[in-house]
């Protein structure tokens, strides 16, 4: 018999379901089978003759129908018991986080990431970049450190200022990009007003300009667009060292590359697009006469 139907049998010889909602709950067949057992028990109760081994194991069966057994019991405790710690770590995890006055947000390889700031201002960090800031004392100085490139829309109020490796951004209220590496800082003003400071020098950028410093020799900076072309899912260069076109191609595409054979220190001027790796590779090697061969997940790039 299926198991569902030993338990409507429990259930009939338990008193708690007639024969005829048993009938009409399992085929006939099932039905007259119950009932020839059913009538086995009447006999044996009338001739009051003691229960066997057999009937015993039978019964036995019928209560184990009735209620969980004692090994499932434990079973449902146990899950139970571990739902309840998981949920108590996951509530000690996010009070930690919580209570932790830095707070570290890292966009990972070939994806973007929108960060609200506690005075409502906003960050679009760039693919592998890093911004940190202490929310503790964010009301009285708003100052943020950032290791990669970032977009910033500022509400206006006290100072905002963004510090990197190469030098700050400050700003009262306004729109925009930071980039710094190793050895280069790209900064350019969209809307409002930016100071920038490196190397112990001041600039003043407005809307549309901007200032680049690579390897310590500077450049200003003329752009008509109104927001970073990354946004849009291209990356676009004027005049740059291809070392910082290959780093930027391996912060989108999480690749590595090996550049022990090529010249570094040429300038690119052209973009790639973030989401094609075969035409990224195309795009930004063949103008430069650079050519590039996939082995064991490297590229090897040669003159």
């Amino acid at each position: 018999m299926e198991e569902n139907y030993e338990k409507y049998f429990a259930d009939w010889i338990a008193g708690e379901i007639t024969a005829k909602e048993v009938k009409a709950l399992i085929p006939e067949k099932e039905f007259l089978a119950f009932q020839k057992i059913n009538k086995a028990f009447d006999v044996l109760s009338d001739l009051e003759t003691p229960l066997d081994n057999t009937l015993k194991e039978i019964k036995q069966k019928i209560d184990a129908k009735k209620a969980p057994s004692k090994t499932k019991v434990i079973n449902l405790y146990v899950k139970w018991a571990a739902s309840i710690a998981a949920v108590f770590v996951l509530f000690i995890g996010i009070n930690k986080y919580f209570d932790q006055p830095e707070i570290s947000i890292y966009a990972n390889y070939g994806k973007q990431k929108t960060i609200a700031l506690l005075d409502n201002s906003e960050v679009i960090l760039n693919a592998n970049s890093t911004l940190k800031y202490n929310k503790t004392t964010w009301k009285n100085k708003r100052e943020l450190f950032l290791d990669g490139e970032a977009y910033f829309k500022v509400t206006k109020g006290s100072t905002f200022t963004v510090n990197t490796k190469n030098g700050s951004v400050t700003v009262l209220g306004t729109h925009f990009n930071v980039n710094s590496k190793e050895n280069y800082f790209n900064v350019i003003c969209y809307e409002g007003k930016v100071k920038v400071v490196s190397n112990n020098k001041e600039y003043i950028l407005t809307p549309g300009k901007g200032v680049e410093i690579s390897n310590q020799q500077e450049k200003e900076l003329l752009v008509s667009s109104q927001s970073p072309t990354w946004f849009k899912g291209e990356s676009t260069f004027d005049n740059v060292p291809l070392k910082i076109v290959i780093d930027a191609l391996e912060n989108q595409f999480h690749i590595t590359f090996d550049r022990t054979k090529i010249n570094q220190s040429k300038k690119f001027t052209g973009s790639f697009n973030n989401k094609n790796l075969k035409i990224a590779l195309a795009s930004v090697f063949k103008p430069m006469q650079v050519t590039y061969k996939s082995v064991n997940d490297k590229v090897i790039l040669s003159e």
